[in-house]
């Protein structure tokens, strides 16, 4: 349903009696894998993939945001969730948030993304997209670790669909991911937050400067300017054809938590319990800033 014929049935449903409470929501209509359209959360099953997603009540009506977050291995969407909080955050900022989960990871308990996936991920996107007649111009993505691979291929071929991008603690060593080092770049410059962890020790630091000098190369972005900084990480900022910013960081996992040989593979401001069982990627803390809320500010300023 588009955004003008949303508003149409919403008014025309406004005025069809007396009987209908005047507080009531016009929710919008039912489609394929969207089964319920209430606010609050839901669990759909698009594509063969449990898919939580988040609408807050402001969204029943049209024009709000949709951000699509994917978990890296062993992760699933409300562990990806509980480390950035990106639910609460779209709720309190007017956006939808769509946290799919993988396949199962076999070789480990958990989830993981492969690229037959992307397909399934661009059709509930826009599904969702449909359905509560999202503002076209602020659909985003992000993603960390295996996650973020997915948000690098997603930017190459789909920048027609998603106008900024915050991958984090993903690199150029990934086969399936050849944007901006493979010789591939997208149709269209996106504004892109990436997240950098210098000790990473699960996708390496050299791989995570890679994909980034891809960016500026492409973007023919001129010297960085550096927003904040402290002897823990530096906020740097690149601008060209689009921009690139980057919190590069010192952080590392709990030492003596079950992901601590991931050192700087892991998400500032988190406060999930990093002795977790399942996906305990927390930086230990205090960290300086929480990267969930750098997300959302950076969507916010970047629609299209």
């Amino acid at each position: 349903m588009s955004a003008t014929s949303f508003a149409v049935f919403a008014v025309l449903a406004a005025c069809t009696g007396d009987d209908a409470a005047p507080d009531s929501p016009i929710l919008p209509t039912p489609a394929g894998c969207v089964t319920a359209t209430a606010a609050g959360d839901h669990v759909y099953t698009c594509g063969g993939l449990p898919v939580d997603v988040r609408v807050p009540a402001r969204c029943l009506t049209a024009g709000c945001g949709l951000i699509l977050q994917l978990h890296g291995d062993t992760g699933d969407g409300l562990l990806m969730d509980a480390h950035t909080k990106m639910r609460d955050l779209g709720e309190a900022n007017g956006y939808i948030v769509v946290a799919p989960t993988g396949p199962d990871l076999t070789a480990v308990s958990g989830h993981t993304w492969f690229a037959s996936n992307d397909a399934a991920l661009v059709d509930m996107t826009r599904l969702v997209a449909s359905v509560f007649a999202v503002d076209p111009a602020k659909i985003h993505i992000t993603g960390f670790s295996r996650g973020a691979f997915v948000t690098w291929r997603m930017i190459c071929n789909h920048s027609d669909l998603f106008v900024s991008a915050a991958p984090g603690g993903g690199g150029a060593n990934n086969t399936e991911m050849t944007c901006f080092t493979g010789g591939r770049t997208p149709a269209r410059p996106i504004p892109i937050l990436f997240l950098m962890g210098r000790t990473d020790a699960s996708v390496g630091y050299a791989t995570l400067t890679q994909i980034r000098d891809g960016v500026i190369a492409t973007y023919a972005a001129g010297a960085p300017q550096v927003i904040a900084s402290d002897a823990r990480y530096s906020h740097s900022r690149w601008t060209g054809s689009s921009v690139i910013e980057t919190f590069d960081h010192a952080y590392e996992t709990v030492s003596t938590g079950p992901f601590a040989s991931a050192k700087g593979h892991c998400i500032p401001g988190s406060t999930s319990d990093p002795m977790a069982p399942a996906y305990a990627i927390p930086c230990q803390l205090p960290n300086t800033f929480v990267w969930g809320e750098e997300i959302m500010k950076f969507f916010i300023a970047h629609p299209r």
